[in-house]
């Protein structure tokens, strides 16, 4: 499980789109914060949608994603 928010209401909202292809459960916390699985990690690499990691278990290290 990975703490995540998104940089501005764009990200956000692109990243709606690409988490609705992830068919398990994510968690809204605040805001623009998730409580998101590694599938769902991998379905906002692959629609390039930036984000932060804010929890400690960051996937390869990374802080935020590149694009």
């Amino acid at each position: 499980m990975h703490l995540i928010r998104f940089p501005n209401r764009r990200q956000h909202e692109r990243a709606i789109g690409a988490l609705l292809d992830v068919p398990r459960e994510y968690l809204v916390i605040a805001g623009p914060q998730f409580v998101v699985t590694d599938e769902h990690i991998s379905a906002l690499e692959a629609a390039k949608v930036r984000f932060e990691y804010l929890s400690r278990t960051k996937r390869n290290g990374k802080k935020t994603t590149s694009l």
